[in-house]
């Protein structure tokens, strides 16, 4: 039962043992303050004792004298759990709003993100390199598809894609640069193994691993909080007061 609404019935019907000793006038005029209290919630002052009456068979009520009912526990009961589940609804609702705007904000910026630094990429390649990365621009496309598709959620393992970019990338690069010689399979599965020895790309491989794998797993995580969040309030929200919970 809401707290608000429990202390408010016991103020307007009186704590045990306060009222022994007043007089039956004190009793009907404490009664009607509780009569106006119970007809402004909605309910009918019928069922409203004019006096004072024993609460010994009450549970929330004073079980000393008291112009509470079962009946009025009852309905109170019911209306303070109606206005707590429309305070809950009401809040979560305002929660998911923010949080759902708040995705939204930070997906279509890293979304931009991504967009931008394929055209940069795209841009300086082609700048600097012409045909050959024109004949290799697949290799960087794929990596753009597996990151975007990391981001998402998907099962994909980061790290083995990365290391399939750069095993790509370099098995290309021997064959476009050394195109005048015949390379078979087992001389560029020979590069492949020998890369980590000779690292034809020095320390950009490990910094940029390092630097998309810190970036993608903080903003994926950073994205599935908030939509996992935002579940979470939204089931919360439709949870409905047990008869336990409530006391009644």
């Amino acid at each position: 039962m809401d707290v608000r609404l429990v202390l408010v019935l016991c103020v307007l019907t009186g704590a045990p043992g306060a009222v022994s000793a007043e007089s039956a006038s004190g009793k009907s005029r404490r009664c009607t303050v509780f009569r106006q209290f119970y007809n402004s919630k909605g309910f009918s002052m019928s069922g409203v004792p004019l006096a004072q009456i024993s609460g010994e068979h009450l549970r929330v009520c004073p079980q000393g004298y008291t112009c509470c009912t079962n009946e009025i526990e009852a309905n109170l009961s019911k209306l303070s759990r109606k206005e707590f589940e429309d305070q809950v609804k009401e809040s979560g609702h305002t929660l998911q709003v923010t949080l759902n705007s708040q995705y939204k904000k930070f997906d279509d910026y890293f979304q931009q993100l991504m967009n931008h630094s394929e055209t940069l990429l795209y841009d300086s390649l082609q700048s600097n390199f012409g045909v050959l990365y024109s004949q290799n621009a697949r290799v960087f496309q794929d990596l753009y598809t597996d990151l975007r598709h990391y981001y998402r959620g998907s099962k994909l393992n980061l790290e083995e894609a990365l290391n399939d970019f750069w095993a790509r990338l370099l098995e290309k690069l021997v064959r476009g640069l050394n195109g005048h010689y015949s390379m078979g399979e087992d001389y560029l599965e020979c590069v492949a193994k020998q890369a980590e020895t000779l690292r034809p790309f020095g320390d950009t491989v490990r910094e940029f691993k390092i630097k998309v794998t810190r970036t993608f797993v903080a903003a994926r995580s950073f994205n599935q909080g908030l939509v996992v969040a935002g579940e979470v309030v939204r089931k919360v929200s439709q949870v409905c007061i047990t008869l336990a919970v409530s006391g009644f």
